[in-house]
Order: structure tokens, then sequence, then C-alpha cells
């Protein structure tokens, strides 16, 4: 008896579940049913032999009885079927619908994760920084399902993270580096199994003990020469932002989000930063926002960026937009190329204004708030480094930030400010290390 779609039914008993079917230009059988009203016809794969078809017959019919008493269950069923077609039969027999883990690819299961959880991380770096990780990531585990990754393929993929760009252009990652790519990894997988309510090992689990170590390369902080030489290099418009990012500490960020109400009598307001060119109310910590005495060498600079401002923002491009950060690094970099020392960052003012504070005598439990950090630990162990061989430069360094800087004119006591005044040219002796009250 010839069927729509090019099938011929096979002789079946009267009233039986669904049919055996093969097609026309097939020598394979097919099962054709009804499920909620909805046609299902699928291959079995299997020649159309007496045998075979009497086998199709009793699993319909097990199917059919199943269905009858309503413990059938689709995606047990039909574990090849799309997650799509498993999850809508599922919710139709008032179930959940759950796949195990090697029913769902890592490919498929983060498309839907850009969609629903992508979204809610509101900080613009991060953003930035997952869309990187997960671009790396994707062509590695795309086609693998939450089963096959396991902590040995885990480690594969960090052995093939190299440079992209750069002078290290081919070259291996840092350890440091390839941990931050595999932060979006583990997010990912949590919520998979959060979803699906997995009990399964992340293979995230244990893998910085196989990750090489790499040398921590130290950063120094400049020498006073350096930074003149520096200076003379940048930009003009550029030379009171770089110099009020070394006399405060401040990073770019920080310094993009300065407007004309962030001056405030004797003090600079730090209560918002400006990141990929999105405005936010928090800083890297809640100790970021921080209060900084303007100096008079502070407020030279601050007479600068207020005189030449069109606009509430204090720190601008020299086209008059916002001060970006990755405009602002070629100009950086630029300068530094130009003066002919050896590389740095922007990042490097800060951790120089740490250094020249401490060798001028500040006291570190002071800079833990002039740097607006959550303890001394960084002051102590990390900072702390940097103060050797600087001693040289401490007159130029005293005399670049101002006395002020280390007795503020509200604040007259020296003592509450751990430094030692020289008998000798009436100079600042550095104090170092050396904590009033550890």
């Amino acid at each position: 008896m010839r069927t729509k779609k090019g099938m011929l039914a096979l002789e079946q008993p009267a009233k039986q579940f669904g049919r055996v079917k093969r097609r026309k230009d097939s020598c394979k059988l097919y099962i054709d049913f009804y499920y909620f009203g909805h046609r299902i016809i699928r291959s079995t794969e299997l020649d159309d032999t007496p045998a075979n078809e009497q086998k199709v017959r009793d699993f319909l019919n097990r199917i059919g009885d199943r269905v009858e008493k309503g413990t059938f269950k689709f995606a047990e069923a039909f574990p090849g079927a799309s997650r799509k077609e498993k999850a809508f039969f599922t919710k139709l027999e008032g179930r959940e619908y759950r796949p195990e883990p090697h029913n769902v690819l890592f490919g498929d299961y983060v498309k839907e994760w850009m969609k629903t959880i992508f979204p809610t991380f509101g900080s613009p770096t991060k953003h930035r920084d997952y869309q990187e990780a997960i671009r790396r990531m994707l062509p590695h585990f795309k086609n693998l399902t939450f089963h096959q990754i396991t902590g040995q393929e885990l480690y594969k993929f960090t052995e093939t993270l190299k440079w992209k760009t750069g002078p290290n252009k081919g070259k291996p990652l840092s350890r440091a580096r390839k941990v931050n790519i595999l932060i979006p990894f583990r997010a990912i997988w949590n919520d998979a199994c959060d979803h699906y309510r997995w009990v399964i090992k992340n293979p995230c689990d244990g893998i910085h003990k196989k990750l090489p170590k790499t040398e921590k390369k130290e950063r120094l902080a400049l020498r006073f020469r350096d930074w003149q030489l520096f200076l003379e290099s940048l930009e003009e418009h550029y030379r009171p932002i770089a110099e009020l990012m070394i006399l405060t500490g401040m990073i770019v960020s920080e310094m993009a989000a300065l407007t004309k109400d962030s001056i405030q009598g004797d003090y600079l307001k730090l209560t918002s930063s400006y990141v990929l060119k999105n405005e936010k109310s928090s800083l890297k910590t809640a100790f970021r926002k921080r209060d900084i005495y303007i100096t008079d060498a502070i407020r030279k600079r601050l007479d600068i960026l207020v005189a030449r401002a069109t606009t509430p923002y204090l720190v601008t491009s020299a086209r008059g937009s916002r001060l970006h950060s990755t405009d602002f690094a070629k100009v950086w970099k630029k300068a530094v190329d130009k003066a002919g020392i050896a590389p740095m960052t922007s990042y490097t003012a800060r951790h120089t204004f740490a250094a020249w504070a401490l060798t001028i005598g500040v006291n570190p439990l002071r800079l833990v708030k002039l740097m607006g950090h959550a303890s001394k630990q960084m002051v102590y162990e990390v900072y702390g480094n940097y103060v050797e061989g600087l001693e040289e430069d401490a007159v130029a360094i005293l005399d670049y930030f101002g006395r002020d800087f280390i007795e503020p004119r509200k604040k007259k006591n020296p003592a509450l400010y751990g430094y030692s005044t020289g008998h000798s040219q009436g100079i600042v002796k550095p104090n170092y290390l050396i904590p009033l009250s550890y």
C-alpha cells in the first residue's frame, strides 16, 4: 500500500501502535507514529528484513504501551534527537528536560549562555575580557560535549595559548594570562551544571598545579631622570595629565572620570571611573574611593586642566574627547620610545608614585589610603621592593612633590606622617619602610 511522502507501509496487524515503513528509495526501516498530536518519523538504520521488521514492531509496541501508561519519555527513547525537540516533548510530558553531559555540546551551551547570562555582567572590562577568552576557547571546545571535556583536555588547550600580536607574538602566554582565560571557562561550566543540575567534576579543579610556573617580572619604579626624559618626549598636551598621575597614584580610568566638581576645596575626590567608554559609579574596590589632598604641585597641574576644559570633564585627549586608555597607551609608548628609556606603561606611574612616596619618608600606613588599598600588605610586600636605588633621587623627588605632600597644611604634626627631618641642608631623610606603628 502506497503512503504519502514516498513511503511504503508494510503489512501490520490491526490496532498496533504506529506503523513500520520503508521509503521507496531506501532499504532502511522507519517508524511513524503520533505523540501529543505531533507526527514523529524516525529512521531505524536497520535493513528491511523480516527479522528487523519484527524488532522495530516490538520497539513501537513498547512505545505505545508506555504512551498509554503515561510513562513514555521521548528524550530517553530518542537520544539522538535535537535538544530543542527533546525539550519540546519533555515539556508536553509535564517534566523538566535535563540532558546528560554527553548530550550537550559546549559550543551550543555557550551560544545560549551568551544570550542569557553574559548580558547580566555589568562591567565593560569584564565583558571585554570574557569575550576575548571565549573567542580563544570556542575553536577548541565547541564540538566537544561536557562529558568529553576533562582536566587533561583543558590542559591541552592551555598549551595552545600564545600571544597573537606584539613583540611576543607566537610565544606561549604566561601562567597568569592562562589562568585569566580559564576564569570564564569555569563560570560557563558552573552555570551549565547549575542549569542542568549536573553533579560532575569541574576540569578546572587542579589545573593550576599543572600549569608551568613563569618567572614573575619585577616592576621597577622610574628613576627621576628617566621621568624627566619621558616628559620631555611626551606630547605637550599630555604632560600635565601624566604628571597628575605620578603625583597622585591615579590610573587612566580614574583620571578620565574627573570633573570640575571633583575639586572640592583642598581635596580631589575620586568616586567613579570611566572604562571602555562607559561611566562606572564605582571603582576597582570600595577602598579606591578616596580624597586626595591637593598640594601646590597637584594644584598647578589641575589649573592647567581646568583652564583648557571645554566640558565638565577635566582630562581629555588632544582632540578634546575624554581620555581613553587605548589611545593614551599609544601616546605613552611613543614618548617612551622617543626618550630611549626602558619599556613601561602608564600604570608604571602608579607604582612610581608609591615608591617615590616611600623614598621621601611617607608612612606606609598613610600610603595605603593614598593608594586606595584595602590593607598594608601591598605596601609592605610589593611597593617596598621599589625603594632600593632611589635614595639618590630623594631630594629631587621631594622638590617635585613639594613639602606639603609630606606635611599637608591642615596637619602640621610630622609624627602623623612618619618622616624624620634632616638637619643637613634642611632636607627630608628617607625613613623607608619603618612605620611608626606596625
